[in-house]
């Protein structure tokens, strides 16, 4: 469980040179232009979202994946299996978020084709901030649900709680509307040492959050185990995805759908928020503020985060891009 809150009083960066610096450092660990600008470019737009956690923060770690051969830096695509609204993407060991995003464009147009697809895929790495792939069919006015396993698979030989056996597997659903409702999250309630204390309340959230990640491993690990799989010479490439595309256009009115979506913002939002909170927002509302504010003002980063860079950006010998005007 990875969580960095958002200090609007840390200095500001712009994303251009940041993008621009996660390039060249990308290529420096041997990804192939377009791809590691893709990569750079997925990490700055979840920096602008404010889930600093999973950003520009990572490139160091990243970069050294695939300098130790724990990642596939020149992975080749493959489908290994299409049939009706369904496709089956094999990763060839590359980082997750490569493979996600095409699992989820593959399943757009298998969507627009048939109303509904499902997009799996197997043989990746970490797959960062899954709204990234939800976001890809909103943006196509389609409905996005996106389950991922982990980073690290459930670990059932340890006694310890099923909550914490299972992990931290993401999962994420978009929502057209204006702004899109995208949830993104980690499916792991809290923290071990915070369930002991929530238990002696209420153990219902605890019973909801592990059903959570039972769906969420249910539906990407026995998927991506129907095919035999090669023996692997990347390790970290241990993750799976399934991706469910829909597309309203084919149950009925748009303009219907879309205007039930904005009446139930307005009626969530109207209520009083919950305890602890200052107001009532629907998921990715806050995230899309901070997106519109931090494109134009700059990523509030912490001094450790930005000393990292600093550090990769020495070792390969780029060019510390955001302390300079207009890179």
């Amino acid at each position: 469980m990875a969580y960095v809150p958002v200090n609007y009083d840390n200095k500001r960066y712009m994303p251009k040179p940041l993008r621009r610096f996660g390039r060249e450092a990308f290529e420096h660990a041997g990804l192939s232009k377009p791809h590691a600008d893709e990569m750079a470019g997925y990490l700055v737009a979840t920096d602008l979202r404010g889930v600093l956690s999973h950003g520009t923060r990572m490139i160091p770690g990243y970069v050294h994946t695939f300098e130790t051969g724990h990642y596939n830096p020149t992975p080749v695509f493959k489908t290994v299996r299409e049939m009706g609204a369904t496709i089956q993407i094999d990763g060839d060991g590359g980082i997750g978020h490569l493979a996600s995003a095409r699992a989820v464009r593959a399943a757009v147009t298998l969507a627009r084709r048939h109303g509904i697809a499902l997009a799996s895929g197997f043989r990746c790495g970490h797959t960062g901030s899954i709204g990234n792939w939800t976001r890809i069919a909103v943006r196509e006015g389609m409905i996005g649900i996106f389950y991922s396993t982990a980073v690290s698979l459930p670990n059932y030989t340890t006694p310890q709680t099923v909550a914490v056996a299972n992990g931290d597997p993401p999962y994420s659903v978009g929502i057209p509307g204006t702004p899109p409702v995208v949830v993104d999250m980690g499916t792991l309630l809290d923290r071990p040492e915070n369930q002991e204390k929530i238990a002696p309340i209420s153990t219902l959230p605890l019973i909801k959050g592990v059903g959570l990640q039972t769906i969420d491993l249910m539906m990407t690990l026995p998927l991506a185990a129907m095919h035999e799989r090669p023996t692997e010479p990347y390790p970290g490439a241990i993750c799976s995805v399934t991706a469910l595309v829909i597309d309203p256009a084919f149950l009925g009115s748009v303009e219907n759908f879309g205007r039930e979506v904005e009446r139930l913002r307005e009626g969530m939002t109207s209520m009083p928020p919950l305890p602890g909170l200052s107001r009532t927002v629907l998921p990715g509302q806050r995230e899309a503020e901070r997106e519109k504010d931090f494109c134009q003002n700059g990523i509030p980063l912490d001094p450790a985060h930005i000393e990292a860079l600093a550090d990769l950006a020495d070792r390969l010998g780029i060019p510390r891009y955001w302390e300079k005007e207009g890179t």
